[in-house]
């Protein structure tokens, strides 16, 4: 019987170290555009991931990565090199789901920049005036921020201005899908819960909405 307590411990612990748990917050602030940030994005973006090389590791579901990709539809993520082939993975969804593409009139970017002082740096990127997939007027769009923590004990992602009237989610969800790890956020935007459910929100964040994970 002891063995048996042991090995189911252990087991325990082991899906634990795998499976970081995260706390999720709501709260509003002022949304700032980024200022002397660095373009990430080309002429094309439609379907692209872009490299960025972090000034400090990310520690994401006791993952700890120096080199994120920053895929097109709002993800963050990361290689992954097995049998001679090359794959990606999301680690964070800030607004999957959606079809994001790059609007008409070239207002569409993605950029990032450094803030602040070692031990306390933020990574912060930056999806300006997103379009979505099926809007052939080329006038709805997204604006938000993916905050990365140097501590790797917090995320933020923070909305800008959205007027998303044509925006067709896909997978039958309302809204965006957004996770860090293997939670996601389910429910209305002003009223979120955290949970394991790959599903998207009931609705569309306004300006303002921030959301924190965080851990101990």
């Amino acid at each position: 019987m002891k063995t048996l307590v042991l090995l189911f411990a252990f087991s325990a612990l082991a899906v634990s170290a795998r499976c970081q748990t995260y706390t999720l917050a709501f709260d509003t602030t002022v949304y700032t555009p980024l200022q002397n940030d660095t373009i990430l994005s080309g002429s094309n973006w439609v379907g692209t991931n872009y490299q960025l090389n972090l000034p400090f590791p990310m520690r994401v579901s006791n993952l700890t990565l120096s080199t994120i990709f920053i895929h097109t539809d709002g993800e963050i993520q990361r290689r992954v090199t097995s049998g001679g082939s090359t794959s990606f993975r999301t680690v964070m969804y800030g607004f999957g789901n959606c079809g994001l593409r790059q609007k008409q009139n070239d207002t569409s970017v993605i950029s990032y920049v450094t803030e602040g002082i070692s031990p306390n740096r933020i990574v912060k990127v930056q999806f300006r005036n997103a379009g979505f997939t099926g809007d052939e007027s080329h006038t709805d769009k997204v604006n938000f921020q993916i905050w990365l923590h140097e501590s790797g004990k917090r995320y933020d992602l923070v909305f800008g201005e959205t007027s998303p009237t044509s925006m067709r989610p896909m997978n039958g969800a309302y809204g965006p899908f957004i996770g860090l790890g293997s939670q996601y956020i389910r429910g209305l935007p002003n009223a979120p819960l955290l949970g394991n459910l790959d599903y998207g929100m009931n609705g569309m964040p306004r300006k303002g909405f921030t959301y924190t994970f965080s851990r101990p």
